[in-house]
């Protein structure tokens, strides 16, 4: 007797800006030229309903094991699988008989059974994360269900939402896996790292349902795809999504298409530069607690879960940009950096335009509809200083984020600057100089903005802003200084009277941008105490000064 499983719980009609259609996700999940992960396409039409979906299309949906009752969708768990494997934590449903569902020898099962065991040991014990809700032993046993059988083309994997009782906003899921992964799309990768990467993104998927089964898709795709990465380094199956990704700066970071899951890198740098995965792990916490049937809370959850990393999603999204177009593996590139950025299979994000500025020029760029968490590249040439003005043309400057990333030639290492109103002295050899722009205010969708360009100043010496700061730990403050004529430079610290503290001198015979570090410890060698202290650097015509707050561990 077929079950059917009737998700009355999570079918409500979602109404994200971004989210896909019903029609959008038949499309996506039988689009030949554009396979994708099955498992955001099932749940959103789980979520919505049929819409306009037409009777032939309800009915190729029926192989997939989605059913129409009442204009919602009735989900079918697999029959016919005569054999089960279990494990501490599985139930691996599975035949040996003439169907086309068969694997071909019960090794294929047991293989698989021992990578998801693995996957689960991974992400309850290196993670922490929450086991998934039991399905009350809607699929023969309280284990997780895994069904292996034959898969439409080109799907890796397919995780599906059940009724089985949870606590809102939670619920139970099942997964589908292939019985072979030896087609052609698969073959850039071996039998078992295809079953690897797929088994550990489909069960981060029923851990997602877990914490909130409301959540957006490009949350749950961009998060599953980065934890691939996490438990099974080598595979890198994950560098596929990045050069579609990266050429696609003007979409959002939520869009709900195949541009989900290169978001991935998102999370990738907040697992590297802010708290690494259990600030992950607290994204999904916060999703819980501001679940929502109707509203988009996934970037209210991940801003509070920087919350502990003095940080917040604008700013980690804004890092991520400058991140994407240094694209290095340096230590030189600081909070900017990637550990695997020099193996990428891209050098950079597309660029939106080429300009070339000369000495007494004024231009005048205007742009229409950057969209908002969206960004615009573009590559500026200049031999002359050069002064560039961001306006807002839709509303407050503060809606956009501008900044100019500095490459030094024949070194590996970048000035970075955030302003309104940036100058660039060339007078260093500098490889390239990129200017980012990001809408990040999500009070609105889309605005107009106006670069503005003219002959900018010498400028001697800079001293940039410390970083990070606020300074938390006992790792090292850095601030950058670039100097333009040989001099002698003096730094000094100083705490909130007056004393310096802290103090170094330096002299520049020729042009040179160096990092300059501080551990936090006065000329004596001792620790400071929490406060606000003052970075001077006094040159020979210039003077700069910059605050930090550095608070130190409680221990």
């Amino acid at each position: 007797m077929i079950k059917f499983i009737f998700l009355q719980f999570i079918n409500v009609a979602l109404v994200y800006g971004n989210e896909l259609t019903s029609k959008q996700s038949f499309s996506a999940l039988f689009n030949i030229e554009t396979k994708i992960h099955a498992t955001p396409q099932i749940t959103n039409l789980i979520r919505n309903g049929p819409g306009q979906l037409t009777i032939n299309e309800q009915e190729k949906l029926e192989k997939l094991g989605l059913f129409i009752n009442n204009d919602k969708f009735l989900v079918e768990r697999p029959e016919g699988l005569d054999k089960t494997y279990s494990t501490e934590h599985f139930l691996l449903h599975y035949t040996l008989d003439d169907s086309y569902n068969a694997v071909d020898d019960e090794n294929y099962v047991a293989n698989m059974a021992a990578v998801f065991e693995n996957v689960w040991e991974f992400f309850s014990d290196s993670l922490e994360l929450d086991q998934p809700p039991k399905d009350d032993g809607i699929g023969g046993s309280d284990l997780y269900d895994i069904y292996i059988m034959n898969l439409p083309s080109g799907y890796f994997g397919i995780t599906y939402t059940s009724n089985a009782p949870a606590e809102e906003p939670a619920c139970a899921s099942f997964i589908k896996m292939r019985n072979s992964y030896d087609a052609l799309l698969f073959s850039d990768h071996t039998e078992l790292e295809n079953i690897q990467v797929t088994a550990v993104h489909e069960f981060f998927h029923a851990l997602q349902f877990g914490y909130n089964c409301y959540e957006r898709l490009w949350f749950m795709e961009a998060a599953a795809v980065w934890s691939e990465d996490e438990l099974f380094d080598e595979v890198n199956d994950l560098y596929r999504y990045m050069p579609s990704w990266f050429a696609n700066t003007i979409k959002p970071i939520d869009a709900e298409d195949t541009h989900m899951y290169g978001s991935f890198i998102f999370f990738q740098y907040i697992d590297e530069h802010l708290g690494g995965r259990e600030t992950i792990k607290k994204c999904w916490e916060r999703s819980r607690h501001n679940a929502s049937p109707t509203q988009d809370i996934s970037f209210i959850s991940i801003d509070e879960a920087l919350v502990s990393q003095n940080s917040s999603f604008v700013d980690a999204y804004n890092r991520m940009r400058i991140a994407n177009r240094i694209l290095s593996s340096s230590p030189s590139a600081g909070i900017y950096s990637y550990e695997e950025a020099d193996d990428y299979p891209i050098s950079q994000p597309s660029v939106k335009e080429n300009i070339i500025y000369n000495q007494h020029d004024y231009e005048i760029i205007t742009n229409p509809a950057l969209k908002l968490y969206t960004s615009h590249y573009y590559e500026l040439s200049t031999s002359t200083p050069v002064s560039i003005d961001l306006t807002n043309d839709s509303g407050p400057i503060t809606d956009l984020s501008f900044t100019a990333i500095i490459k030094h030639k024949n070194k590996q290492q970048w000035t970075v600057r955030m302003d309104n109103q940036i100058n660039i002295d060339p007078s260093l050899d500098i490889d390239y100089i990129s200017l980012v722009i990001s809408a990040v205010e999500d009070e609105s969708q889309n605005w107009d903005y106006t670069l503005s360009l003219r002959d900018g100043y010498l400028e001697d010496f800079t001293l940039f802003p410390p970083y990070p700061n606020p300074w938390i730990g006992r790792d090292k403050i850095h601030f950058d200084l670039q100097v333009i004529n040989p001099q002698s430079i003096k730094i000094g610290i100083c705490n909130t009277l007056g004393q310096i503290i802290w103090r170094l001198e330096k002299d520049f015979p020729e042009p040179e941008v160096v990092t300059i570090t501080w551990n936090g410890q006065n000329s004596e060698g001792r620790r400071v105490a929490n406060g606000v202290y003052l970075i001077q650097a006094t040159g020979r015509s210039n003077r700069y000064l910059h605050k930090v707050t550095y608070l130190k561990n409680s221990d």
